[in-house]
């Protein structure tokens, strides 16, 4: 792991890394070289940066070339915080606030539990299950909420045209129009009738 500072200030930050990256597989492309399936990393930690990752990689509307988003600190957080809360438990030091809402024992505050009652008891760590639910519960289901609100039910449909930028230099990054020159022509389609 690079420090965090490094990792949050000196580097290209990574919307602005995706778009050179995907100003590269155009180059590629139209010199009919091959363009590989691209994973991006870069402080992802929601589903909202994961969408918008996908979708902004359609270039075409032949599909997103980022077929995969690298997603560390996060997971990494989820894995300690799983651990620390069990070691609470274990020791009868739960905040109450969180013992009154979640309970005291990890069966009980771990949502996966019922899940993954089997593999617990044997040996799985509940670190592993703070991972899992950060995954399948929070990112899974959330990614799968924002895509149905899109009307898109696979990744591989996701395109620029369900993402639009929210400031003039976003737009003029990523080639994403403004979101209030985003609507205009649906607008007048759907009431021309």
């Amino acid at each position: 792991m690079s420090p965090v500072p490094m990792m949050n200030e000196a580097s290209t930050p990574t919307v602005y890394l995706e778009a050179q990256v995907l100003k590269c597989a155009e180059i590629l492309k139209k010199k009919g070289k091959y363009v590989p399936d691209l994973v991006m990393a870069g402080g992802f930690v929601n589903e909202t940066q994961i969408f918008k990752s996908i979708a902004m990689s359609n270039l075409k509307g032949t599909g997103p070339l980022v077929k995969a988003i690298a997603v560390a600190r996060s997971g990494l957080t989820a894995a300690f915080k799983g651990r620390y809360f069990t070691e609470l438990a274990k020791q009868g030091k739960l905040p109450k606030k969180f013992a009154d809402l979640y309970g005291t024992k990890p069966e009980k505050f771990f949502i996966a539990y019922p899940e993954l009652k089997e593999q617990i008891k044997k040996g799985l760590p509940w670190s592993a299950v703070g991972v899992y639910t950060y995954f399948t519960d929070r990112i899974g289901i959330g990614l799968k909420q924002l895509m149905a609100g899109s009307r898109k039910f696979k990744l591989n449909t996701l395109d620029r045209g369900d993402i639009a930028s929210l400031t003039e230099r976003a737009a003029e990054i990523t080639g994403i129009p403004l979101i209030d020159h985003f609507e205009n022509d649906t607008m007048e389609q759907i009431l021309d009738f």
